[in-house]
């Protein structure tokens, strides 16, 4: 998005309350500016109480990583979920970056619009567990899905497990983590370099507590092994 020097505000403060309206209550958009530094950049915010942000707060470490960098790398909208914190502890929120950049194509802002699919998860799950799609014929087997990285098939499992057990990992009993963990070490995720790390925000628990609930798993699984 290429803006003059002086960033006209009022257009990008019009424009993003149209989207926000038109999202809904569950939409927030924050908009960001990093020419004074970090500690403060959030000049703008709608529905900030989505993820608990105001004016005033800080971007999230990714952003601070490539300000001043030359936007041509960055040019596609960066869009990702995150959990959430705090007191949207257990919430999971779909997220648009789109980087702002001045005449020198250098990055100098961003617009950020923050959507909380939370219940859009749940329902899913819940239609999922009504509407089985058995042996759908369009699904493509396991051993056939390519990967970019590890961080992807990380990912890829940690979705699928959500999908099997009904509900996000945060959400999750302590019985269901146990569940969870079970598929994800049978899937081989452990072997994967800081996965542990990934799984503890994942469910919202310690390393500690994390690897008493595997270990549990690994012995209810030898004394249930699976039939032939």
């Amino acid at each position: 998005m290429k803006i003059s020097k002086n960033i006209d505000f009022d257009f990008f403060i019009r424009f993003a309350e149209g989207i926000q309206k038109f999202m809904g209550e569950k939409c927030e958009i924050i908009i960001h500016d990093f020419r004074e530094g970090f500690d403060h950049s959030i000049v703008h915010i709608i529905n900030g109480s989505v993820s608990g942000r105001s004016v005033g707060g800080s971007p999230r470490g990714g952003m601070i990583a490539h300000c001043g960098d030359d936007i041509e790398k960055y040019h596609d909208s960066r869009i990702y979920f995150f959990n959430g914190t705090g007191n949207r502890s257990g919430h999971i929120f779909k997220s648009c970056t789109t980087l702002i950049n001045d005449e020198k194509n250098q990055i100098i802002g961003s617009v950020c619009v923050n959507l909380d699919v939370t219940d859009l998860i749940l329902s899913q799950n819940m239609l999922r567990s009504f509407v089985p799609n058995g042996n759908d014929s369009g699904s493509v087997p396991e051993e056939e899905i390519g990967f970019e990285n590890v961080d992807n098939v990380l990912h890829y499992y940690i979705s699928h497990c959500e999908q099997e057990i009904g509900k996000p990992m945060s959400m999750m009993d302590r019985n269901e983590k146990i569940r969870a963990l079970s598929y994800l070490n049978k899937k081989g995720v452990f072997k994967i370099s800081k996965a542990n790390v990934e799984l503890c925000q994942a469910f919202q628990i310690s390393k500690f507590t994390l690897y008493n609930y595997l270990e549990e798993s690994k012995q209810k699984d030898q004394q249930n092994p699976p039939k032939e």
